[in-house]
């Protein structure tokens, strides 16, 4: 692993990154059968009810990692920005999930009934529950006096005005024990800002001893692991 070191200089602030599928309907992954059963169903919504309704490789990217590295050491699992609920529901379809595993996929209250149709879908209900954690503001109520273990961040570095929000929860969400793991796609010169500004409270460090990171890599996505600093 190295320390991180985001580019200063990658696209303009105006360009936006596209997505290479815009899916209507349900995709079926199974990770190179690094899940049990049948694999992961997903329904994605092609964006109708925002950015977050569609699969992204930064998403594909945290959950190969997660699934060839194993989770028995993270029962209590939070996933913010879930958007389809993804990543949270691959690794409790994981071979190495613990028994007692209890995974929150969270997002804004827009996303919960997709997020609540794709834990139905498979049939996850006894594992996965969906909540709404808006960044920024007070940690809801499920969270009081239940400590997570690891919290997983996909692709939530994308909108300037959010930086402040999505960094305050994730100070909010974590103490010196949590391990918190963020997958990130380069895109604009502006998200260099945030991770200037979370590197006064956590320290970063890059990713990239697992079977996938080359190929996910080559698309500018990167995947890092935060820390909280001890005073």
């Amino acid at each position: 692993m190295e320390i991180l070191q985001i580019e200063t200089e990658v696209l303009p602030a105006a360009v936006v990154d596209v997505p290479e599928r815009l899916n209507l309907g349900r995709s079926n992954l199974n990770f190179d059968g690094l899940l049990k059963g049948d694999g992961l169903k997903i329904e994605e919504d092609g964006g109708a009810a925002g950015c977050g309704g569609k699969l992204w490789p930064a998403g594909e990217m945290l959950a190969y990692y997660l699934l060839r590295k194993g989770i028995q050491s993270y029962p209590r699992v939070l996933e913010i920005g879930s958007g389809t609920g993804l990543t949270g529901l691959a690794i409790a379809l994981s071979e190495s999930a613990p028994p007692n595993l209890k995974v929150w996929v969270t997002d804004q209250e827009n996303m919960i009934p997709l997020m609540n149709q794709n834990i139905e879908l498979n049939n996850l209900q006894d594992k996965v529950v969906a909540e709404v954690l808006d960044w920024g503001e007070e940690l809801p109520e499920f969270l009081e006096g239940q400590p997570v273990d690891l919290v997983l961040a996909a692709d939530c570095v994308y909108l300037e005005s959010a930086f402040p929000l999505l960094e305050k929860t994730l100070i909010d969400l974590s103490n010196k024990d949590t391990k918190i793991l963020m997958s990130y796609k380069k895109r604009r010169k502006a998200d260099s800002r945030f991770f200037k500004s979370v590197k006064k409270h956590f320290t970063i460090v890059e990713i990239s001893d697992f079977e996938e990171h080359a190929r996910f890599k080559k698309d500018g996505v990167t995947l890092m692991e935060l820390k909280k600093k001890t005073k």
